[in-house]
């Protein structure tokens, strides 16, 4: 357990960022180095381009020593300005600014000139200096941690952990250098490449594929970066098209992926992904009742194929967008921990479903609350770089036109959802308003919006006592079996009438 009297050894916060330079801080040998700051400033003092090959890479706060802070500070004014970073220029700079004292005046300028230092080695001085910074911001949330621990303030346990988690997890973060600014003829090449590959493999689908094929060939699948909303009324399947969708990933390339699901339990989701790959009714499984000998062997083999997967499920409700990354961080983590692989991560997040989502803040204006929600479902795609599908419903007003298919306009009121996402799907059965209807066991999947390529529709089969869509044509049908008595030729009849089991929204539940 850490003390009070650590602060000593460590450095507190506070001692880092105090401008007072009067007392020097004594920091642990782990959380400072000395030779590669002064390495980093002597090659910026000398060479023209270390500035340009470091910037954006390290900033003032990562130095741990005052004096190296000041004096990279200064270089940076100095570089904004295209002003040279030679001695006499940030020697010049610092007296300007009444500095030149405070960083140890011309001697230690004069010090850190003469410093040696091998300037291919340059970002390798700033990966030992990242390291020890990191260490200090370790040292720091260890603090705050302590902090919140002991002054919880009404929050929960669950919300004291997810809090600690986050800020452990953030600084793990930073391990990651991002390409801030990219030149376009150091990448004109790999866009090339990638083209020519799309055209060498006719059909390829760069994206995850949905396992829908005419989906899949007007979006050439779900892209990382990307916001996919899934949208529609009550009992049209929103939920179920987002499940299968998963399955399908699942079963094909066994790509981890996460489902946020904000309704329904855990229990539930399983029992829907065994119904649907079982090919037995969901009824049947939610009740156990009139399992016949040939359902009790296709549950097996779907019990066989989903162990395989990769399927974690949060089913915890009123969750926040900082409780999305707290457990995508940690999943991530896990990932890379087991298989040793950096490039191991989910390859999607799903969010069932938008309007559930907690903002971050109570807002009087639902409209800006979802429009906060959509914003940070965007974020949370391109910060991890998957595409995040979030299922949403749609208002009340299709009702009341004689034409009900969703149309963008029912977006219109939603906050920035229509602008947030790169792929809007609105589902529409005709079935449900018109049980006579021809289409019965058709559902059509209407492409409303398609940031980076065609609109259009599709049709897909749905078996409501499954839950399933389907490509259209390709629905399963359970081939004839002998039967042991008359109770399960009975149940197997029973199947033939069974209607969709509603799990979406009721009509009272917020809609877009």
């Amino acid at each position: 357990m850490q003390s009070d009297s650590d602060d000593e050894i460590y450095g507190s916060r506070a001692e880092y960022d105090d401008a007072d330079d009067s007392r020097p801080v004594r920091l642990h040998e782990a959380l400072t180095n000395q030779d590669a700051e002064r390495a980093i400033l002597a090659c910026l003092m000398r060479e023209d381009s270390a500035w340009d090959r470091l910037t954006g890479l390290i900033h003032e706060a990562d130095f741990s020593d005052h004096k190296h802070r000041r004096i990279f500070a200064t270089m940076r004014l100095l570089a904004e300005q295209n002003k040279s970073l030679d001695p006499i220029s940030v020697s010049g700079a610092l007296r300007d600014s009444d500095l030149f004292g405070k960083v140890g005046g011309q001697n230690y300028l004069m010090e850190i000139e003469e410093t040696l230092f091998d300037k291919n080695r340059l970002l390798d001085y700033k990966e030992l200096v990242r390291a020890t910074a990191i260490r200090r911001e370790l040292v720091h949330v260890s603090q705050q941690i302590r902090l919140i621990a002991t002054h919880p303030q009404d929050r929960t346990v669950d919300e004291l952990l997810t809090e600690s988690e986050t800020k452990v997890l953030k600084v793990g973060e930073q391990r990651d250098d991002e390409e801030i600014v990219v030149k376009l003829n150091e990448r004109i090449d790999d866009a090339v490449g990638y083209i020519r590959t799309l055209a060498d493999h006719d059909g390829y689908i760069p994206g995850l594929e949905s396992g829908f094929e005419r989906l899949d060939e007007l979006t050439a699948g779900f892209r990382d970066n990307d916001l996919i909303i899934i949208a529609a009324r009550p009992s049209m399947g929103k939920t179920a098209l987002a499940l299968n969708i998963c399955t399908n990933i699942l079963l094909s390339s066994e790509k981890p992926i996460l489902f946020f699901s904000l309704e329904q339990d855990r229990e539930q989701l399983i029992r829907r992904m065994l119904s649907s790959v079982a090919g037995v009714s969901y009824r049947r499984l939610d009740q156990g009742k009139g399992l016949t000998t040939q359902d009790w062997q296709q549950l097996e083999s779907a019990r066989l194929s989903l162990s395989k997967v990769q399927f974690y499920i949060v089913d915890r409700p009123n969750i926040t967008l900082e409780d999305m990354m707290s457990q995508i961080r940690r999943i991530n983590r896990e990932l890379r921990d087991e298989s040793k692989e950096s490039n191991n991560r989910l390859s999607m997040v799903v969010v069932d479903y938008l309007q559930l989502v907690k903002p971050s803040r109570d807002r009087s204006n639902r409209v800006i609350e979802l429009g906060e929600v959509s914003r940070g479902l965007k974020a949370l795609a391109k910060e991890f770089k998957i595409p995040v599908v979030s299922v949403a419903q749609l208002n009340r007003s299709v009702e009341n036109r004689e034409n009900k298919r969703p149309r963008m306009s029912d977006l219109r009121d939603s906050g920035e959802i229509e602008q947030d996402a790169d792929l809007i799907l609105f589902i529409y059965r005709d079935e449900v308003y018109d049980e006579y209807s021809a289409q019965k066991g058709k559902a059509e999947i209407i492409v409303g919006k398609h940031r980076n390529g065609p609109r259009g529709d599709l049709t897909l089969d749905f078996q409501a006592k499954l839950m399933k869509f389907s490509n259209e044509g390709e629905m399963a049908f359970r081939a004839p079996v002998q039967y042991g008595n008359k109770d399960e030729l009975a149940a197997t009849q029973d199947d033939e009438d069974e209607e969709l089991i509603d799990d979406d929204l009721d009509e009272d539940e917020p809609p877009l």
